[in-house]
């Protein structure tokens, strides 16, 4: 039985990918004897994703690495002691043939643990500019693998393999389970049409993005609107609607994002790096508001790099102006095309097997 150790947590699109990359090993690695194990943080969304799929979960505690002087910077060298020894403690114990990380407080001491137990390490980027933990887990581990190609400056070139994002299976099947959506499989729809809009900001920090949206509806109301809450804005759904040409949704499955992002031609969303990479793959136009609280200004560099291909970034100070400028897409459709299947899946199961 080869164990494979998976590291990861805090929200939902930064825990998806794992979910796509356990989901895709169990159904094509049947013949092979493969264990999953998961190490995250206590009563979170990793811990009960695991249990629904029966995966045996760790957790241990972890911070975050502080770049400026606070109290608990002086106890900070203590408790990496203590997690790194918890992690070793769990990886003794299981032995897994190998670790599978993408990104949050609880890799670091799982890594440095790896490397003290001779433990081969993979790890996951997502986004443009790397995040702390991630640039010192790259250092332990056998196999980078990028999401985009600036990021590889953060990691020994030797290492590096650019897969492009970790997108969900089930979001891009169609009827044969297997392949793109294809242009021969869209519905022709009439020109007369109102164009289908997605206002898919998350909820981090995404309230003035609701908040301006609902100020302004008059501006959008040559559209068709999907609106995604999430949990710290559900408080605003009765306010979308009272507006015929909006639905709103608090949460949506993966299945049923998949089904919104076929028919949507325009998105306004944040720069999660997973998100843009979905919006793309369904041949969609994105107005693209990186959050400005994210740590290194990830977001401004993810969105940066879409809008050099044909994205449009809009910074948080000029929320003001999408009214004006939404209305210049009003009779925008998207034009359906074959985007070849990025194989990020295929590559890093081939080299886990």
């Amino acid at each position: 039985m080869k164990k494979i150790m998976l590291v990861w947590g805090w929200t939902g699109w930064h825990i998806t990918p794992l979910v796509s990359l356990y989901n895709h090993m169990t159904e094509n690695f049947r013949e092979s004897a493969i264990e999953f194990l998961w190490i995250g943080e206590k009563d979170s969304m990793e811990q009960r994703i695991a249990q629904e799929k029966n995966i045996r979960f760790y957790w241990i505690k972890a911070w975050k690495l502080r770049r400026y002087f606070s109290l608990k910077t002086l106890i900070e060298p203590f408790n990496i002691i203590l997690w790194i020894i918890e992690s070793a403690r769990i990886i003794k114990s299981e032995k897994p043939a190998l670790i599978f990380s993408k990104w949050w407080f609880v890799s670091l001491p799982v890594a440095l643990a790896a490397k003290l137990t001779w433990t081969e390490l993979y790890l996951h980027e997502s986004d443009t500019i790397p995040w702390l933990a991630n640039r010192f887990v790259g250092k332990f581990a056998s196999r980078v693998y990028l999401g985009f190609e600036e990021a590889g400056k953060y990691f020994n070139a030797e290492k590096v393999n650019i897969v492009w994002q970790i997108l969900n299976p089930e979001l891009l099947r169609t009827e044969d389970k297997k392949k793109l959506l294809r242009t021969e499989n869209w519905e022709i729809r009439a020109e007369d049409r109102k164009t289908n809009l997605l206002i898919i900001a998350w909820s981090q920090g995404s309230t003035r993005i609701f908040k301006m949206i609902l100020d302004n509806m008059d501006s959008f109301s040559d559209f068709n609107i999907d609106v995604v809450l999430w949990s710290l804005n559900k408080y605003l759904k009765p306010e979308f609607e009272k507006f015929s040409n909006v639905t709103v949704y608090e949460f949506l499955s993966q299945e049923k994002i998949g089904k919104i992002l076929e028919k949507t031609d325009i998105a306004i969303t944040r720069a999660w790096a997973t998100s843009l990479a979905e919006l793309e793959a369904f041949w969609i136009k994105m107005l693209i508001i990186p959050l400005k609280e994210s740590a290194n200004d990830h977001q401004f560099y993810n969105a940066v790099a879409y809008s050099d291909k044909w994205e449009i970034m809009i910074e948080e100070t000029d929320l003001s102006t999408i009214p004006e400028l939404i209305n210049t897409f009003k009779n925008f459709k998207k034009t359906p095309h074959q985007i070849p299947l990025c194989g990020a899946l295929e590559i890093i199961a081939s080299d886990l097997i």
